[in-house]
């Protein structure tokens, strides 16, 4: 393992690897070959919580074939490393063979003591990623069996899967703004122009879905105009009534909403559906037109979520490029309405003047 002199050289090398890029792989890259070289581990791996929550993906790693990688299991299972990772704790586990194979420590990896030895891998520390106590992923380290980390170098590994969390945080939604900048200037077709947006915003986010209401003509009910990831079951429960809404009362009021858990909250409607779509937490954001309010752009999530306010001022972002996007998509209608009335007009006066 690094000395001090080694560990302040680690810290360098991530920040600055973090600070050089808005590649996110290259960023990744970088700091993980920074870890493997300057604590002389065997591997180092990157892996990020996908939108249902119910499992850690491979997003960078160093150190490590494909083919081991895809005989760790990456479920998350009660008791096991990775479980305890997403509940904010740090894991050590010295010798992964030792701790047997049906061992909740040993990480859910799904690997023979042959495997192990064949990748020269023994000792494991899990670190959360986290950005604002919002666990994401995990870092986690291999090393041969036995090996130790001093105090110094564990917190220095918390730093950098700090520092690791932020640049995952703010190159996905730099990225994201890009593509849905990229999306709302492809066409003026709604429907499609708000589908890309919504998927974008949900991949971007780590999120399970979202949508797009607009208010009907009364102002009465948010109609469904986009979604992306939500079933058909549950799209079919109908329009929102904002009567029966008052969460959607305070969105169109100009408020921007955060429910950590929609089975606690009686303001929000179709409680039963959200639950049996799996959704536990959502963000909702008005959609503004010339300051008067059109409908509300939700996202939804599976597991119960602190949003960040990076992640509430990107959505915010995204919806006043929607809420453009919307007013250009009317006037286009307008204006092609307008066009298809004229040509009716002219021919009619065309075939008057003929009849003369």
């Amino acid at each position: 393992m690094a000395d001090d002199m080694g560990l302040m050289q680690l810290m360098y090398g991530i920040a600055h690897a973090v600070n050089s890029s808005l590649d996110l792989n290259a960023t990744l890259q970088a700091v993980l070959r920074a870890i493997q070289e300057s604590l002389d581990v065997r591997a180092v791996v990157i892996r990020l919580l996908n939108a249902d929550a119910d499992e850690l993906q491979v997003a960078a790693h160093v150190g490590v074939s494909e083919e081991f990688l895809n005989n760790v299991r990456t479920g998350i299972t009660p008791g096991s490393a990775h479980e305890q990772v997403l509940a904010g704790k740090t894991v050590h586990v010295e010798d992964l063979a030792a701790a047997g194979m049906g061992d909740p420590a040993r990480g859910g990896h799904d690997l023979t003591d042959e495997q192990l030895h064949m990748a020269q891998l023994g000792g494991f520390l899990a670190i959360p990623l986290a950005v604002r106590e919002r666990v994401f992923g995990s870092l986690d380290i291999y090393c041969t069996a036995g090996c130790g980390f001093s105090d110094t170098a564990v917190t220095v590994l918390h730093a950098s899967a700090d520092l690791a969390a932020i640049a995952i945080e703010n190159a996905r939604l730099h990225s994201a703004l890009f593509r849905i900048a990229a999306a709302l200037t492809s066409t003026l077709e709604l429907q499609p122009l708000l589908k890309q947006v919504l998927e974008s915003t949900v991949m971007e986010m780590n999120l399970k879905a979202a949508s797009v209401r607009l208010l009907d003509k009364k102002r009465q009910k948010l109609e469904l105009v986009a979604s992306h990831g939500l079933s058909e079951s549950y799209l079919a429960k109908g329009a929102v009534s904002l009567e029966r809404s008052r969460v959607d009362q305070r969105v169109l009021a100009g408020e921007t909403v955060i429910l950590y858990d929609v089975a606690g909250e009686e303001g929000f409607q179709y409680q039963a559906e959200a639950r049996a779509e799996g959704i536990r937490s959502v963000l909702a954001v008005p959609l503004r037109v010339k300051e008067q309010p059109v409908g509300v752009m939700r996202v939804y999530s599976a597991q119960p979520r602190h949003f960040t306010q990076i992640g509430v001022h990107f959505l915010q972002s995204v919806a006043g490029l929607v809420a453009v996007a919307i007013e250009n998509a009317r006037l286009y209608e307008a204006l092609q309405a307008r066009y298809e009335g004229l040509k009716v007009e002219v021919s009619e006066w065309r075939r008057f003047l003929s009849l003369g």
